[in-house]
């Protein structure tokens, strides 16, 4: 009689044989069948989807293996119970915590830096990865193309009449946020059916962010406008624009009061230098009050056609995308990092306006000067004039552009 049984290896082909056994008869049934334990039969299950995409001949996933496993441990339970709570989970969350955890164990940060390798190695051992809602992408017209040639001719024409300076070249665009922002994205168990992210019931409450940006790189300090007939006395950060309408939207009058607070008083524009700024064909962009004050300014108003501003506005190509992002990286952390305050009905309690202020100034803060400088370029608005630049025009931009557009006219429509 042998002394125990030896070592047996199985096939990827196997083991998907098994598992299809299971699931019409279970995992005992199946064990007894195929001759193998129950609990290999229930470890094999949780790694089908890796199982179905391997070579069905692989025998072994042997990556590299767990230095700290009990830290592991206490980071997929924070993950597992932060998902059961609603909230979502970013890498960067799963990162900071697995610091905190280490810290905690005396692990020497010598040893254990918990970076984005670490992390996504993490994820793959414990069946966790990355849920992504889908979007739907709509390419340009055909017939559109001429609207765009003649716009950059516009463009073209003026830089040489006028030769901007690239810190003089501005693209302003007025964008909605809104008070919940959940991420699009968490991190979950692989093959969850339902992935859901808690709020605190505001989904449908937002501001509108007017930003600016310039082709030197610039970001102009953003101007944010509340749905409300007056401010609260709430201490607002510095470095941002506050201002409340009823119905939450840049009227004329703000936009009029916008050129005066944040472009008038951009770098150069004290000393009325000539400039060029790029908006959208929004009609409280267009009137004649509107024109009158840009062009006190000093400034020459180049106006994208409708329909376009997913090709030629740079706010809209390289820079709303990456913004929302972190806006909701900041809320995310807000809602995951700790006891929050409820209204009388047990609902949470949304962020204050200061709060979702400085959500908007640290995520406009996090927008680097080579991106924005790009978005210029890709768009075909600061490239050139001698023609060298002609390969960055839209380059990336189908990667990078946002769905500003349809939000802005979810917004009108309210």
């Amino acid at each position: 009689r042998t002394m125990g049984r030896h070592l047996r290896s199985f096939t990827a082909a196997f083991k998907l044989q098994v598992i299809d056994y299971a699931e019409e008869h279970g995992k005992r049934e199946a064990g007894r069948k195929y001759d193998v334990d129950e609990k290999r039969v229930r470890y094999w299950m949780n790694q089908k989807d890796a199982l179905a995409a391997t070579n069905r001949s692989r025998k072994a996933f042997r990556g590299k293996k767990c230095k700290y496993p009990q830290l592991e441990s206490e980071l997929v339970n924070y993950v597992v119970d932060t998902r059961r709570d609603g909230y979502a989970v970013s890498t960067d969350m799963i990162r900071v915590k697995a610091l905190s955890i280490a810290r905690h164990m005396e692990i020497p940060p010598a040893q254990f830096k918990a970076s984005r390798g670490w992390a996504t190695r993490f994820m793959n051992r414990n069946q966790l990865s990355i849920r992504r809602r889908t979007t739907i992408c709509q390419k340009l017209p055909r017939e559109y193309e001429d609207h765009v040639i003649k716009f950059h001719r516009f463009v073209n024409a003026l830089r040489r009449e006028h030769e901007y300076d690239l810190s003089q070249i501005g693209n302003a665009d007025q964008t909605p946020v809104w008070f919940d922002a959940p991420e699009s994205t968490t991190v979950d168990l692989k093959g969850a059916k339902s992935v859901s992210v808690r709020t605190t019931g505001a989904e449908r409450q937002r501001c509108t962010v007017m930003l600016c940006i310039t082709a030197d790189g610039r970001r102009l300090p953003p101007y944010v406008v509340f749905k409300r007939k007056t401010l609260p006395k709430e201490k607002f950060p510095q470095g941002i624009v506050v201002r409340a309408q009823e119905k939450g939207w840049m009227s004329e009058e703000l936009v009029v009061d916008w050129i005066k607070t944040v472009w008038a008083n951009r770098p150069g524009g004290l000393l009325q230098r000539k400039a060029l700024l790029v908006l959208d064909s929004f009609r409280g962009h267009l009137t004649d009050r509107v024109k009158n004050r840009v062009a006190a300014t000093r400034t020459d108003l180049a106006v994208i056609p409708g329909g376009l501003t997913s090709v030629l506005q740079p706010l809209d190509v390289c820079v709303n995308r990456p913004f929302k992002v972190e806006f909701r990286r900041c809320y995310s952390e807000w809602m995951a990092g700790g006891v929050h305050e409820k209204t009388p009905t047990g609902r949470l309690k949304r962020a204050s306006l200061q709060q979702v202020c400085e959500w908007i100034l640290n995520a406009w803060r996090a927008m680097s000067v080579e991106v924005v400088a790009k978005s210029f370029k890709v768009t075909g608005i600061s490239n050139s004039m001698n023609g060298t630049e002609d390969d960055r025009l839209w380059e990336d931009a189908d990667a990078e552009a946002s769905s500003s557009e349809n939000e802005d006219s979810e917004m009108e429509s309210e």
